[in-house]
């Protein structure tokens, strides 16, 4: 598949050995010129749907997954009518399905026998349950404070779980320091593949919304996949077309890990890595530097979106309001609907709000309390 890195503009082939550029940016696929709907399978309800779309080598699945085309649900919350993008409904149980199943069968049809990825358990996750499904060998290098829950679960799809002490990062130097021939980095930080299926739950909202687009989608980021695979899909309807204009985007993330927001608020062209201010019930979207940052703060600027950071407490209430709509969601999902308190005041009424649900309550730390 053909790559581009925003940092530097290099263009080239992605191969198993360069998961990034040498300048250290990140790969971006390089989408087509249009999106043409006409090409769009009506009668495939995944993400491959849209497989003749994606900037991807494959386009049908070599394995089956059922992943892609979530539920979008109306709810009546606080007086007014949102929508609730269910990505927790997904194989795995979170959104970074998504974006791995392109991935890694991206990754199977370029040979690769070996698949490793640092986590903090739903991109784990994603990738052992994809690795059990294609029959490959994986490794998640987890850090050591991860959820119980989601460690639990990568290494009941039979992946090694390796857990690393100290911060984040350590999982990731981890990881690459780890790498060999015919073993894959499959990150969802790095992998364009992944930012290429992140962009189906675009065009997914496209269709479901009577082929429109919502006036905010309002997410949690971290690394900001899903986030700047809305950007992406929604900036490819736009150029062909068939949308007026991009959803304001906007990114949550809890007070104590919020280099977005910081950035954002100090209206700064790149993101300052921050030093947590301590744990958080959000532990998905604890990320202290995201590796897309320019990327990320495009995207805000061009759609008109904002970033917003929350405290825990209205974390935990988040995921109770979500809990009595009748939708168990982790607390990291639960920063959409926190987000959305604090903008409700300068959203208008007759604005089409879109929340998108990443991750399952199963999976994450219960509320303190």
């Amino acid at each position: 598949m053909r790559v581009r890195c925003n940092d530097c503009g290099t263009e080239t082939e992605f191969t198993l050995e360069n998961w990034r550029c040498e300048c250290g940016g990140a790969w971006e696929p390089v989408f087509p010129a249009s999106f043409d709907a006409s090409r769009i399978r009506s009668a495939e309800h995944s993400i491959w749907r849209y497989g003749d779309l994606l900037p991807l080598d494959v386009h049908r699945p070599a394995r089956a997954m059922g992943v892609g085309w979530t539920p979008l649900v109306p709810v009546s919350v606080g007086g007014r009518e949102i929508q609730l993008k269910l990505e927790f409904l997904s194989p795995s149980g979170s959104f970074k399905d998504r974006g791995v199943n392109a991935m890694v069968n991206q990754l199977a049809a370029m040979g690769a026998t070996s698949l490793a990825e640092d986590s903090s358990g739903n991109a784990g996750a994603s990738l052992a349950a994809h690795a059990a499904r294609f029959g490959l060998d994986a490794e998640v290098f987890v850090p050591a404070t991860t959820s119980p829950a989601k460690i639990k679960q990568i290494a009941v799809y039979g992946a090694t779980v390796t857990p690393v002490p100290g911060p984040r990062q350590a999982a990731a130097d981890a990881v690459q320091a780890s790498l060999r021939p015919g073993r894959a980095y499959a990150s969802h930080a790095y992998n364009s593949a992944y930012l290429a299926g992140q962009t189906t739950a675009a065009y997914e909202l496209w269709e479901q919304l009577d082929r429109g687009a919502p006036d905010w989608i309002i997410l949690p980021a971290a690394q900001g996949g899903q986030f700047l695979g809305l950007y992406f899909g929604f900036s490819q309807l736009l150029k062909t077309g068939l949308v007026e204009k991009l959803p304001r985007l906007v990114a949550v993330q809890a007070e104590r890990v919020a280099p977005i927001v910081q950035a954002w608020d100090l209206g700064l062209d790149r993101i300052p890595a921050v030093e947590p201010a301590g744990p958080t019930l959000a532990e998905g979207a604890a990320i202290p530097l995201p590796v897309r940052d320019r990327r990320i703060l495009q995207a805000l600027h061009e759609s008109g979106g904002t970033a917003v950071a929350v405290s825990e407490g209205e974390i935990a209430a988040a995921q109770e309001v979500m809990a009595h709509h009748g939708y168990y969601i982790e607390p990291t999902s639960a920063l959409a609907y926190a987000g959305y308190l604090r903008l409700a005041d300068q959203i208008g009424a007759d604005e089409r709000v879109v929340l998108t649900l990443t991750g399952s309550g199963l999976k994450g730390k219960p509320k303190e309390g």
